[in-house]
């Protein structure tokens, strides 16, 4: 790879954004589960597996369409998923009936795994002085994209009805992949002897083989993990008794979980100090904390905004930890690094939202709470058995 180009402020902010948007594709359904269950006739109860098969799609566009990134032109390959993810979101904007509209959800959740193929793209371009920092202000973009894409899609919802919520996005993401073929730096990649399945199976090899990937992909899968066990069945939780949120209201929160974006940036600094294990203890004790304020949230909405705020916090402080380690390695591996981490990370997210999803269905929020109180213990443990892995 072509090491003499390097990335300015404008290309960074650039990446970031793009990378944001790509994943608030994927995240435009959470606050509109309920409405438009009830619109193609789902059962509204079971309607937080379509949040579950969201994850699910993104899990396996990590497993089979990331790894690409060591394969083909970058550039060419980002700007054609753009596209065809602008598309999928026209398909759901337009679906006449229940299986176009969960067709379309499996097409951005698989397709916007785009901005894993960009964050490691410039994580490679990145000074390595400078690289946590670079990977937080994208994560920062990742993050932002994720929770404002609820008060987006809730307040858009709520005064123009959930299609025109994904007809801007497709003028969004069909806009981006204008701008990126136009901006985005064109990259000589060495060539690669492997094919297409011989680097899939090179992914999990990796992953065997490399004690600190293996190490923190299961790290990041628990953190993923209690992403969702919060976030998909917050929007039942406020929306029905005592809350009795609006769209538009329900949709605000995520402005409270975007705060979580100085979790990237003290993430980005420690690991540019040296601090990752540190970081990933602390991390572990507010994911307890929070979780103790969640609990209370099920009746007291101070509680519950505290909770979101310090979770989601917690969460990206860990997850730039991660990845500012894994990407100290070879730069030709990126894509297949990336792949296998986020591949964990997704699969985590996935068994955290099933997981959430009935606990919710039985326990209500309490057993919610409880569930993410034993995911944040199981993490601290692990944190305290990784300890051999910290690097200096």
């Amino acid at each position: 790879m072509n090491k003499s180009i390097k990335l300015s402020s404008g290309q960074i902010f650039m990446m970031a954004l793009a990378i944001g948007l790509a994943v608030a594709s994927n995240y435009f359904v959470f606050p509109l589960i309920e409405v438009t269950a009830r619109y193609f006739g789902m059962n509204v109860a079971s309607s937080g597996m379509l949040i579950t098969l969201t994850q699910l799609a993104y899990a396996l566009g990590l497993i089979f369409l990331v790894p690409l990134g060591d394969l083909l032109d970058n550039k060419k390959l980002i700007v054609s998923l753009y596209v065809v993810v602008g598309i999928s979101a026209l398909l759901i904007a337009f679906a006449s009936d229940l299986w176009l509209f969960i067709a379309g959800l499996v097409m951005v959740g698989a397709f916007c795994t785009v901005a894993q193929v960009l964050m490691p793209l410039a994580a490679s371009l990145s000074e390595p002085e400078q690289r946590g920092r670079v990977i937080g202000t994208l994560m920062s973009g990742l993050l932002l994209g994720i929770l404002l894409s609820r008060t987006f899609s809730g307040m858009v919802a709520h005064w123009w009805g959930w299609r025109t919520v994904y007809m801007l996005g497709a003028a969004m993401l069909l806009l981006m992949a204008l701008i990126l073929q136009c901006k985005l730096p064109h990259v000589q990649r060495e060539h690669s002897t492997l094919g297409y399945w011989k680097t899939l199976v090179s992914v999990w090899s990796l992953l065997w083989r490399t004690p600190l990937l293996r190490q923190r992909g299961v790290l990041g899968a628990l953190d993923f993990c209690l992403f969702s066990v919060l976030w998909t069945p917050l929007t039942l939780l406020l929306s029905h008794a005592p809350y009795h949120f609006s769209l538009s209201t329900i949709g605000l929160f995520g402005l409270f979980g975007a705060l979580g974006i100085f979790g990237s940036n003290v993430g980005g600094w420690a690991a540019d100090k040296g601090h990752t294990y540190a970081m990933t203890i602390v991390c572990a004790l507010l994911f307890l904390l929070s979780w103790s304020l969640l609990y209370a949230g099920g009746v007291h909405l101070w509680a519950l905004i505290g909770g979101v705020i310090l979770l989601d916090f917690a969460i990206q402080a860990l997850h730039i930890s991660n990845q500012s380690l894994i990407y100290r390695s070879d730069p030709a591996l990126k894509g297949r690094i990336t792949s296998g981490y986020m591949s964990m990370y997704f699969i985590g997210g996935v068994l955290g939202s099933l997981a959430s999803a009935m606990a919710y269905a039985h326990y209500g929020w309490n057993g919610v709470s409880l569930l993410g109180g034993g995911v944040a213990t199981l993490i601290l443990l692990c944190a305290l058995f990784f300890k051999c892995e910290r690097i200096s």
